[in-house]
């Protein structure tokens, strides 16, 4: 039904003539109707002149008429139109009712406007409805969701004589949402009457703030058996800190069960990085909806298990009914950005259009979609997203900043944050790591400094460990060495590895070996697991042809049980994402992989490239070191691409590490002689080859 103001006469002649206007449902879903029109500030046209032509000819008061549209437009899109439906009753000289103003109270919540919630207050004094134990307990949840708790509390106290126990709970469910536990306490303590709500608002309050041993406390006093809305929040609580031991005991003895019981806790083991347990309990569930999907699909990217995360929403949409929201699709956008799966990618994108998800500042999708573009090396792509998006957040625009740091963008970065900054929108610390980032990448001192310093100086924010990171590592690929020491020996926390990191591989690419001695002792203090800094002073030992110092480096990571994180690389092909890890033989095409990657080798030595063993920092014969280069798993990954695609498609490879001087040189020497466009993102950047050149300029 259209409520086209030109349309309305005839639309309320045909309901009045057909009989329909004796009918309290029909009447309703006229209301309803009206409220979600696209046009539906003309609906009011029922409230103005139309309402005194043909109100007067329906079976129902003019009030309660008023009333259906009140409410019908306080649950729609357009709640502000409640109040012009409010205003046109008053002016029509008839006088609200009982059921008028908790309508209104609902749309002043659902907007936040105080000043109109304190106006309809005092609408509902002036109409004798404060003795309304109704009414007023509407103004109790409408003062609540304003976090007004003096006005709760007021209200509270003025009707103390005649509140029920829905009044008790309202004011208690208000104190905790504000987080002030002890008044809601006090107040549960008085409560006459308690029911199931009450104990489930007060114990959810103690478990969201994480007291867990009152919560644990109350729960075994509860007079009641619970009802599953407790249950469920003591299982949450342990859970989402840690203790999934207690929350398995809890799940497994309740009493009952819903889809929000087994979501809490297969959520619990997702949070905690145990995939395996949530996988169990996912598989067994009786009923999935879409947060179940949503939980596994986010802890598999949690884990960084990308491959299982796009596989298991493959499985979600051909086998379950729930339909993915923008959680689950930032999540799935998320996989497909780490995997460099660009064809994926795009299919997703082309789904939320489909299924008109929108992209605005009221969720993430359009930073989700911008980044996924942006790392998966489709930067113009990213950029046009980002125009079309209408109100961008800051989340918006550190999506951009950051894709255009990493694709090596860096000039083009700079200016992107200059106009952020010119649109109002205030730059937090994930904006500065981006812009940091990309005055790393383009090797810009003056810049990076100018920023780091603008952070605390402008905008109040602390740099943090990552921020002093992208410094060391700005200064110390500069060959500024002893100015990223001196960072390090200044930051008011103790340097943790990837900082120290930094610094090695800057010792390594200027070959500064007394810098690398210094920092050395503040790594050991460390005890790190991690093996990078032990292979990079070692490496740097090597050069310097300090073999026992290299060796002894070697040593530490087996007496520790330290195991070097191996290489591996990843490339998508029609739509099916490979992996490959160095030295890798387990492909079912390796026959052929390494067939190519010979062919190709010989081919690139005719034109001029030769294997950069100096990167093999190992005791080894030159023809050792050669055949240790021709396994890096990038080679592989670009062999076997190579043996699928066809110019000019472009290649796109993921590394979990960084590229090596001598793979950086083969790619260059292969995109020439295979006119072939090919992108590697390694643990740093992006690196975008095209007819033997690299867009980092040979600068990483």
């Amino acid at each position: 039904m259209r409520s086209n103001a030109d349309e309305l006469p005839q639309t309320l002649a045909r309901f009045i003539v057909s009989g329909e206007v004796h009918h309290l449902y029909s009447l309703r879903r006229l209301a309803g109707l009206l409220s979600l029109s696209p046009d539906c500030p003309s609906s009011l046209s029922l409230s103005g002149p139309i309402s005194l032509h043909y109100f007067h000819l329906f079976p129902f008061s003019t009030t309660f008429l008023y009333n259906l549209l009140i409410r019908a437009f306080s649950r729609s899109r357009h709640p502000h139109l409640s109040i012009s439906s409010f205003s046109s009753l008053l002016r029509d000289a008839s006088l609200p009712d009982r059921f008028t103003f908790p309508s209104l109270a609902v749309s002043h919540a659902s907007r936040n406007v105080p000043r109109e919630g304190h106006q309809t207050h005092a609408h509902v004094v002036k109409s004798g409805f404060e003795s309304d134990v109704y009414v007023m307990n509407t103004l109790l949840s409408m003062y609540s969701a304003f976090r007004d708790m003096k006005s709760t509390r007021k209200v509270f106290d003025l009707g103390f004589q005649m509140v029920d126990v829905v009044s008790w709970n309202t004011i208690i469910y208000g104190y905790v949402r504000c987080g002030a536990l002890d008044d809601a306490r006090k107040l549960f303590d008085k409560m006459p009457v308690r029911n199931e709500v009450s104990w489930s608002a007060i114990i959810s309050g103690y478990v969201g703030k994480g007291e867990l041993d009152v919560a644990r406390f109350l729960f075994d006093r509860m007079p009641l058996v619970g009802n599953v809305v407790t249950w469920n929040s003591m299982v949450t609580g342990f859970a989402r800190n840690g203790l999934l031991s207690l929350a398995r005991e809890f799940f497994d003895e309740m009493p009952m069960k819903n889809v929000v019981s087994w979501n809490s806790m297969v959520s619990g083991y997702a949070m905690n990085g145990e995939m395996g347990a949530a996988r169990e309990l996912f598989d067994v569930m009786p009923e999935k909806d879409v947060v179940s999907w949503s939980c596994m699909i986010s802890g598999y990217v949690h884990i960084n298990h990308h491959a299982q995360a796009l596989g298991l929403f493959k499985r979600m949409q051909m086998e379950s009914e729930a339909r993915p929201n923008e959680v689950t699709m930032v999540s799935v956008l998320s996989a497909c950005a780490h995997l460099a799966a660009l064809e994926q990618g795009k299919w997703i994108h082309a789904y939320i259009d489909k299924n008109h998800m929108i992209l605005d500042d009221d969720n993430n999708l359009g930073a989700a979609l911008i980044d996924m573009y942006a790392k998966c090396g489709s930067l113009e792509t990213a950029i046009k997203l980002f125009q079309t998006l209408g109100w961008k957040n800051v989340s918006s625009w550190n999506a951009l900043i950051t894709g255009m740091a990493i694709n090596g963008a860096a000039l083009e970065c700079l200016d992107v944050f200059e106009n952020m900054q010119g649109s109002g929108v205030r730059p937090n610390d994930i904006t500065f790591l981006g812009v940091l980032a990309a005055c790393t990448h383009g090797g810009l001192v003056v810049e990076g400094r100018r920023y780091f310093e603008s952070m605390s100086k402008d905008y109040a924010i602390e740099p943090e460990m990552k921020h002093y990171g992208c410094m060391v590592d700005l200064l110390g690929r500069s060959g500024l060495l002893e100015e990223a020491e001196g960072i390090i020996r200044s930051m008011p926390m103790q340097p943790d590895v990837m900082i120290i990191g930094a610094l090695l591989g800057a010792c390594r690419i200027h070959k500064n070996v007394e810098v690398a001695d210094r920092v050395r002792d503040d790594f050991l203090q460390l005890k790190s697991q991690q093996a990078g800094c032990h292979v990079l002073l070692s490496n740097i030992y090597a050069a310097a042809g300090r073999w026992t110092d290299a060796l002894h480096m070697r040593s530490l990571l087996k007496e520790k049980g330290i195991k070097k994180e191996p290489g591996s690389s990843s490339v998508e092909m029609d739509g099916v994402v490979h992996e490959f890890v160095a030295g890798d033989h387990c492909h079912p095409e390796a026959d052929v992989i390494y067939s190519w990657l010979d062919e190709m080798s010989r081919k690139l030595r005719t034109q001029g490239y030769s294997p950069a063993t100096e990167d093999v920092l190992l005791d080894l014969d030159e023809e050792d070191k050669e055949s240790w280069l021709s396994c890096h798993s990038e080679k592989l990954a670009l062999a076997f691409a190579l043996s699928r695609a066809a110019p000019p498609s472009t290649i796109r490879i993921v590394k979990n590490l960084r590229i090596c001087g001598d793979c950086h040189s083969f790619v260059k020497h292969v995109s020439k002689s295979f006119s072939q466009k090919i992108l590697v993102r390694d643990r740093i950047r992006f690196h975008h080859f095209n007819d033997g050149f690299c867009s980092c300029k040979d600068y990483w």
